[in-house]
């Protein structure tokens, strides 16, 4: 499935992202094709966002299996991606949105956690961040839960990321 939309995003003298005559920001189309992701460029927005080193293989590959993969660009350059696990019903998870350092701040990242989670159909959703970004998804209305748990591969490095208690 492949669909495009095309946004602007500009700013108020606050840097508050709002619809306006103002000069844009950015013009922004948002793809569900990943067909034309070049993998390479993603893994290294993912270390300079910063979200962490992952290869383009493993990149594709969780996108790829993902119900719900958006892409953001401006003109041909990719600006944001993210992606999300639904049941359509109760429940969406939303992973590894990232946002090009330079579009940061612009209203980028809100945009794609709202598409993600809107188009998910699902009444409840939960999402999973790199530490520090708490205070970005508290302002979109996310809490932090006290039931969630979570088994990793490798518990020592979650600990020592701040990812686990």
């Amino acid at each position: 499935m492949s669909a495009t939309i095309r946004i602007t995003v500009a700013a108020s003298p606050r840097g508050d992202p709002i619809p306006s005559v103002m000069e844009p920001l950015l013009a922004i189309s948002i793809s569900q094709s990943i067909e034309s992701v070049d993998w390479t460029y993603l893994e290294d927005l993912f270390i300079r966002a910063p979200l962490g080193a992952r290869s383009a293989a493993a990149l594709e590959q969780v996108f790829r299996n993902s119900q719900i993969a958006l892409f953001a660009y401006d003109g041909d350059r990719l600006v944001a991606a993210g992606r999300a696990l639904t049941d359509k019903v109760s429940w969406t998870i939303i992973f590894d949105v990232v946002v090009d350092p330079d579009c940061q701040g612009k209203g980028l990242g809100k945009m794609m956690v709202e598409a993600l989670a809107s188009g998910s159909g699902a009444r409840n959703v939960m999402l999973q961040s790199v530490p520090g970004k708490e205070d970005f998804y508290a302002r979109l209305g996310y809490r932090p839960m006290t039931t969630a748990m979570a088994k990793y591969d490798d518990p020592q490095w979650a600990l020592a990321n701040g990812y686990i208690e």
